[in-house]
């Protein structure tokens, strides 16, 4: 798992209780367990860490820690 994707896992262990293994898995959000609201509070943990700013509608339930770390990737975040 390359850092990026390691980071992103640790602050969802940490912020919302998800086991890393299961956001490193390939699940889900919503698989997950991770409504609406816990993704934008994910965005703000996001921001607070890098100081990106995110978009309501950037990641949705239907989406994987992978989306996220495209997402984040994307704004140009490397760990």
């Amino acid at each position: 798992m390359d850092a990026l994707k390691t980071r992103l896992a640790e602050l969802l262990n940490d912020k919302f209780g998800v086991p890393v293994e299961e956001a490193a898995s390939g699940a889900t959000f919503e698989d997950l367990d991770i409504d609406s609201l816990v993704i934008v509070e994910f965005f703000l943990a996001i921001r607070k860490e890098w100081g990106v700013q995110l978009s309501d509608g950037d990641l949705k339930a239907s989406h994987t820690l992978d989306d996220a770390v495209a997402l984040v990737a994307s704004k140009g975040v490397t760990v």
